[in-house]
């Protein structure tokens, strides 16, 4: 039950960028990067932005998942042009709702905003978003710290052998970076 003064629950993205499929009002997106098909069993979702005007809940009318893309039909969009005006926007659903994760898995809204650190405690600075190269593993993009402002963005492999630990409570990820990782950081 939801009333005024009531926590309204996070939102976080489970799929982006949506895209025209076809004709009938059909729309494609791409699941965010190491994310998993959170739709299925779902009758609706809330289409929009993180940070942006409150998102448009639809009902589900059917969803099929491709490996890491979707394709989705959505109750009383039937048509093209009804379908355009949800293009770029992304699928997104309350963080309390997720699917939960195996041990040691984390949801890529989870790492933004942690502190990267190596082994020996030097600060890298703040993941500020994930990105998914198509690699075996998608790229913490780590801010340098305010104090460095010279510095540039660090690009690390989220895999866990360079990922070694990260930790819930501390907002942290401890990184044991391979040679060369690190030249300009």
């Amino acid at each position: 039950m939801t009333g005024a003064g009531a926590p309204v629950a996070a939102l976080c993205a489970v799929a982006t960028g949506l895209r025209l499929r076809g004709a009938g009002g059909r729309l494609s997106a791409t699941l965010v990067p190491g994310g998993i098909d959170q739709l299925g069993g779902r009758s609706e979702v809330i289409v929009g932005r993180i940070g942006g005007p409150p998102g448009r809940r639809l009902e589900i009318e059917s969803v099929q998942t491709y490996g890491r893309r979707l394709a989705i039909k959505f109750r009383g969009i039937d048509d093209p042009n009804a379908a355009e005006a949800l293009v770029g926007l992304d699928l997104l659903l309350p963080e309390d709702g997720l699917a939960a994760l195996p041990e040691g898995s984390f949801y890529v809204h989870e790492l933004v905003g942690m502190r990267a650190r190596t082994r020996d405690g030097r600060d890298l600075g703040t993941v500020r978003r994930v990105d998914d190269t198509g690699a075996a593993a998608p790229l913490l993009v780590v801010a340098p710290r305010p104090d460095a402002p010279e510095a540039e963005e660090l690009l690390v492999p989220a895999a866990q052998s360079i990922c070694v630990a990260i930790d819930r409570d501390t907002r942290t990820i401890t990184v044991d970076p391979p040679e060369g990782l690190l030249e300009n950081a």
